[in-house]
């Protein structure tokens, strides 16, 4: 190894995911500085036989990014600057109704930090998900989604991507009909013009398996304020509207933001729901004092570094305080309202989730009986595990709705999508064991499993990873194609059977 890649790795030094359930310790970890390093990196484990898998923030919950040979940390690629219309084609540089805007962001950025810099230029993404800390290209492998049935999801920003594959080999990914004008295609660093639409949709979530991903080019638009009205309901109310068709039609498709949350556990004869409801304003209207702040009582209490550490602790004394613990964290979050700029009212979390919070989530078709039938199987299934091991879950659940995706892998592809979630505070009394009594009884509802939190009962249950995702086989061969030596696969590829298409030789 020649000294330039001695400089940017260290030696069997362990890398941990955030909430410090998942961590490998290397061969070799390393810290690239630019695509150069990348491709130097590639080229290197290639001659050695080592795989290569890179790694952001460490905000999945799953096992999707580690190896054991050459690991890459992109905390050094952070760079973000607008990309420059003159080589694209005239169509993506304008709608006849509005202008265009494009930024390329580094792989390394947090969602954080690429909001900051698109403050800064006036611009901000369309759409996010709960939480901010994820690098871009942490949150685009894992299919993160957000909310908003009507609003991309994060792999739906995405215009083209820039990866390292193999022997080092730089390419510009793009759909067929791409932005990029190919006619005026001029390469940084000798990038490979690829448009092509079963390459991009699978490239766009492969969780690192087709090469190292080093920028992804976002469409975003005009900062703007977002308006959040939060209102309490109870499940049996919310449960004939959703039924009756009027929670679909006249909330989700009314407002461009929504979601709710539901305690698991009945109090006084009651779930206790939350509904969440923004909505995009026009313009920049006058902020009222009450309405610059979100409920003080929950951001407070979300970045209290010790809180958590205090209520694992008293959960694990008094399990059963957790039942009217959600309901006191729910009556917590109301507000008569909230506006703000986009990313601050889209943020749904503190910081205290970062280390303390794991969760299983699932996704399922926008068919309200179907919805209601999961929420209840769990209400059931709660009450179940108190019975059966004393076991308390110690979060509601929220429920999010979500645009179709084009990616081939993402877990809302083809169609509109429920995502319902299942987060506990780890380190209570059964908290993977209470995950994986919902993974067993959901998975066998047809919910499909997200890829970054936890989701180990898909090991075994390769026919679901077929079943659910009908453009698979695409995605093998294009894996195939960009990665002849299997350089970028892990553990995780193979055991949640995503490797080779079935009969395959390859």
């Amino acid at each position: 190894m020649d000294q330039r890649l001695i400089s940017i790795s260290r030696t069997r030094k362990t890398w941990k995911n955030a909430t410090r359930n998942v961590m490998v310790s290397p061969l070799r970890l390393f810290f690239p500085e630019t695509p150069e390093d990348i491709a130097h990196i590639i080229r290197d484990a290639e001659t050695n036989h080592l795989c290569v898998r890179a790694v952001g923030s460490g905000h999945s919950f799953s096992p999707v990014a580690i190896s054991h040979d050459y690991l890459l940390n992109m905390r050094n690629l952070r760079k973000v600057h607008q990309i420059d219309k003159s080589s694209l084609k005239p169509e993506a540089r304008a709608h006849p109704d509005f202008e265009r805007y494009y930024v390329k962001a580094e792989a390394g950025i947090t969602v954080k930090e690429l909001n900051r810099q698109l403050d800064n230029m006036g611009l901000a993404l369309r759409n996010m998900g709960a939480v901010n800390f994820q690098t871009v290209s942490g949150a685009l492998s894992t299919a993160t989604h957000g909310s908003g049935i009507a609003q991309p999801a994060f792999p739906d920003m995405v215009r083209s991507l820039y990866v390292a594959g193999a022997d080092g080999k730089f390419f510009q990914i793009e759909p067929a009909d791409g932005i990029t004008d190919p006619g005026k295609f001029s390469s940084e660093r000798g990038e490979q013009l690829i448009q092509d639409d079963d390459i991009f949709y699978s490239v766009l979530v492969s969780f690192g398996a087709m090469g190292i991903i080093y920028a992804v080019n976002f469409e975003v638009v005009p900062e703007f304020l977002i308006k959040e009205m939060r209102e309490m309901t109870d499940w049996n109310t919310l449960k004939q509207q959703l039924i009756s068709g009027h929670f679909i039609e006249k909330v989700v498709r009314k407002y461009e933001y929504v979601s709710f949350r539901v305690n698991p556990y009945a109090v006084n004869g009651r779930h206790l729901c939350a509904v969440v409801k923004q909505e995009i304003l026009p313009g920049k209207p006058k902020l009222s004092l009450n309405s610059r702040f979100k409920n003080l009582k929950s951001s407070i209490f979300g970045n209290i570094p010790l809180l958590p550490t205090f209520l694992i602790w008293y959960l694990n004394i008094r399990p059963k305080a957790a039942i009217k613990s959600i309901d006191g964290f729910l009556e917590g979050t109301k507000d008569k309202v909230f506006i703000g700029k986009s990313h601050r009212t889209l943020y749904q979390s503190g910081t205290n989730i970062k280390r303390h919070g794991i969760s299983s989530e699932f996704a399922f078709p926008v068919d309200p009986e179907k919805i209601v039938e999961i929420i209840e199987k769990i209400f059931v299934q709660a009450e179940k595990n108190i019975r059966d091991g004393n076991l308390y879950q110690t979060s509601h659940i929220p429920v999010r709705f979500v645009q179709a995706s084009k990616a081939y892998l993402s877990t809302a592809y083809g169609r509109e999508t429920a995502y319902i979630d299942i987060p506990l505070l780890q380190k209570t009394i059964g908290d993977y064991e209470i995950l994986d009594r919902y993974q067993d009884i959901i998975i066998s509802e047809g919910g499909i499993p997200h890829w970054g939190k936890i989701n180990n009962r898909l090991y075994s249950k390769h026919d679901i990873t077929r079943k659910n995702f009908p453009e698979l086989t695409k995605w093998q061969k294009v894996r195939r194609q960009l990665d002849p030596r299997d350089t970028f696969i892990n553990a995780f590829i193979e055991k949640t059977g995503l490797l080779k298409d079935p009969g395959s030789t390859v």
